[in-house]
């Protein structure tokens, strides 16, 4: 200190550093001169602070309008600066009788920030108010990464409360409030918008050596989060934790989050705060609503899936445990629930299921439903006594009632790899009517049984494959399907291949199912290189052809006209033409159709199979005898859909 004359004095003092568990400050140098008015001068310069890992340099604290004097220090006009960082308007009081230090900080004539710190011998306190402080203005303070969505705009009020010795902090209390909250990422994916938050919070040092005990609470009350694929709204979501934490783990004890509208998820566990490891985690739900969880928790997963579309109904509790960070057990209890599709392609009502699961060791899951439909066909009762193993399925047996049938599922077994869930099984479907079947389906009445063997069915993650052959008795006849394989089944676009062989179909219970006009005898149909896209047909090679077999082959005229039609405005009916009017049936040794359909044509050909200008549809023999010709080789795959359908929706026409 010197002296300048008796009016006034100058003090400089100059530390080297300054180290603190909390931060470190190097080169600090303080200025300050006073005149004999009382006030004076004082600046402050910091070469460099650290404060856990952000260093800011070159600070500076200057107050023009100083007041000293013998137990209080005033900074009514001063100025703290952080190169790069903030320029703020601050006052300083300093009461050393009280032991009473008082900073305020006014980043904009709106928002204060208030320090306030207190101390004696052997404890001290500090408090920090802010009022309107808005966190656009502090975003700078904080480490950038990428992956961490910014702040665009934000108020933040409350008051955060400090306690300690000299020793260190010993008590932190919290209780501050976020409005108007709004962020976002470079990608978009993640952002929220106008939210609001309350958070409480307490922080006491446990007697046990670097222990402490933390209660808070987080109250979610307005705004709106998307976090990809997840939207959520604040609409008095509450997050409570308390646990206690050291140098080397974090307990979690009797946590909870509640959200709104779906229920109460209670929760404790254990991490490793050296890796960030979960040692032990447990979580218990009870009767949380089904409809709300899956809308707004697992339907934004499934947005490529047919699951996507579907509607979950009934309340479910949960419980789960993962121990050394493995899962050790969950159990599942799903109450009154359903599964609805809004396209209504399938629908399983009344849904009562306890699924229990646990690591290491076998149990029984007991799923049941009243009744469901799966494309408008009706399903009946079913009991499910499901084996798990591990990530392992098994059910020995499954009777389903399908309209008045039985569906026979055997050996059905699952399993969860590394490329996903693979499964497989085996029945066998018991006769179903034609009748209820086609009424179910709202599509053209047909007549007979439906039955069939279900040989190996075989799903890999993306594929369904029938390993062998699958076998259906329908229209007197037999179906067999070769090579069967639907691929992506839950995605957007399925697709289904096969071959599939028909042998000895009765035609009369054929056409008279369509409407085709009267047709008596047996077919054999080929479809071979079968593929659909969306369940719509793409390709395939089809060929229509009468059965070997000593059987009466009668054809009626609506018959005729009708597969004339089929064959374009170039087929013609020939032989006996002009004795048609007298008949009402004819006579044919052999009936032929076939199709290459390639790029939405169809390529026509008849009995014969070379390619010819002409083809015969129908090859005439005995009395009457009648042959059907087709000209038109190419015709549209739509279009022929089109006349198929005009023709089994008209009257029968009249040959005269």
């Amino acid at each position: 200190m010197f002296s300048a004359s008796a009016a006034d004095f100058r003090f400089a003092l100059v530390l080297d550093d300054i180290k603190n568990p909390v931060f470190e400050a190097q080169q600090i140098q303080v200025q300050l001169t006073h005149g004999y008015s009382g006030a004076g001068r004082l600046d402050v310069n910091i070469a460099e602070i650290k404060v856990q890992h952000d260093v800011w340099k070159n600070v500076n604290v200057s107050c023009r309008t100083f007041h000293l004097e013998q137990k209080n220090i005033n900074c009514t006009s001063g100025y703290l600066n952080i190169p790069g960082l903030l320029s703020y308007p601050v006052s300083l009081h300093l009461d050393s009788d009280s032991s009473l230090l008082k900073i305020k900080v006014y980043p904009t004539k709106s928002e204060d920030w208030q320090f306030t710190l207190q101390w004696s011998h052997t404890s001290w306190q500090g408090v920090v108010a802010i009022n309107n402080g808005q966190l656009s203005q502090i975003v700078a303070w904080w480490p950038s990464y990428e992956q961490i969505p910014k702040l665009s705009s934000g108020k933040i009020n409350g008051v955060a409360r400090l306690q300690g010795d000299w020793s260190g902090l010993k008590i932190a209390s919290i209780d501050m409030s976020v409005d108007a909250l709004t962020f976002a990422d470079q990608s978009g994916l993640h952002a929220g918008e106008d939210i609001s938050l309350t958070l409480k919070s307490n922080i006491a040092r446990s007697m046990q050596p670097n222990q402490w005990d933390w209660q808070s609470d987080l109250y979610w009350q307005d705004g709106e989060v998307f976090w990809q694929p997840v939207y959520m709204t604040g609409d008095g979501h509450h997050l409570s934790l308390q646990g206690v934490w050291d140098d080397t783990n974090v307990r979690l004890l009797d946590s909870s989050l509640i959200l709104a509208g779906i229920g109460t998820f209670n929760f404790s566990g254990l991490m490793s705060r050296t890796g960030n490891q979960i040692s032990a985690f447990k979580l218990v739900a009870d009767k949380v609503e089904s409809s709300t969880f899956f809308s707004q928790i697992l339907k934004p997963f499934l947005g490529d899936t047919s699951f996507a579309e579907m509607e979950v109904t009934g309340h479910f509790d949960l419980a789960l445990r993962l121990q050394e960070g493995e899962l050790q057990s969950i159990s599942l209890d799903w109450d009154d629930g359903s599964i609805i599709d809004s396209r209504d392609r399938f629908a399983f009502h009344r849904i009562h299921a306890h699924i229990p699961w646990r690591a290491g060791s076998t149990t029984i899951a007991d799923i049941s439903m009243l009744k469901g439909h799966v494309l408008h066909i009706p399903l009946g009762a079913v009991r499910v006594p499901l084996e798990i193993n591990n990530f392992n399925l098994f059910l020995p047996q499954l009777v389903l009632p399908v309209l008045d049938g039985v569906l026979k599922l055997e050996d059905f077994s699952a399993a969860y790899t590394e490329n996903g869930w693979q499964w497989k099984f085996n029945g066998e479907l018991l006769p179903v009517s034609m009748e209820t079947l086609t009424t179910a389906l709202q599509i053209q009445q047909m007549h007979g049984t439906l039955s069939g063997y279900i040989p190996e069915v075989s799903y890999d993650s993306n594929n369904v494959s029938v390993n062998g052959v699958l076998q259906i008795n329908v229209f007197d006849g037999s179906v067999v399907v070769h090579k069967l394989m639907l691929i992506e089944p839950m995605g957007l676009t399925p697709h289904l291949k096969a071959d599939i062989a028909m042998r000895n179909l009765d035609l009369e219970l054929l056409t008279r199912t369509f409407s085709f006009g009267k047709m008596e005898g047996r077919v054999d149909v080929d479809l071979r290189n079968l593929e659909l896209a969306n369940w719509r047909p793409i390709h395939f090679d089809a060929r229509l052809f009468s059965s070997p077999g000593d059987y009466p082959r009668r054809i009626s005229q609506a018959a005729i006209r009708n597969i004339s039609a089929l064959g374009g405005e170039g087929a013609v009916v020939a032989i006996q033409r002009s004795f048609l009017r007298f008949f009402e049936e004819f006579r044919y040794s052999e009936i032929g159709w076939r199709c290459a359909l390639r790029l939405n044509i169809c390529y026509m050909g008849g009995i014969e199979p070379e390619l010819q200008s002409s083809y015969m549809l129908v090859k005439g023999g005995g009395i009457p005898a009648i042959t059907v010709m087709g000209y038109n080789q190419e015709v549209g795959w739509q279009e022929l859909v089109n006349r198929l359908q005009r023709i089994t929706q008209e009257n029968e026409p009249i040959i005269q």
